[in-house]
């Protein structure tokens, strides 16, 4: 009987090990997490890169805190 009740144990372990995680749903939160903090990160550079911009060209400056942006956030979309 103790044979028997430990391959069934045995099989059982087995059989849960194979079947994997059942939910994969942390994993998801956990990339929504970074991405957004990587968005975050980017407004966050993008805010600090226009307020350094001179009144004087500010239009160009603009421009280009605008383009850095962008990039930063197609960086965090390939992440």
């Amino acid at each position: 009987m103790k044979p028997l009740m430990c391959a069934a144990l045995l099989l059982s372990l087995i059989g849960t090990a194979l079947a994997g995680p059942i939910n994969d749903k942390g994993k998801f939160r956990l990339a929504d997490a970074a991405a957004d903090a990587c968005f975050a990160n980017c407004a966050s550079q993008s805010d600090s890169c226009k307020r350094v911009c001179p009144t004087t060209l500010s239009t160009p400056c603009l421009s280009a805190c605008d383009s850095q942006a962008q990039t930063c956030r197609q960086s965090c979309q390939s992440r």
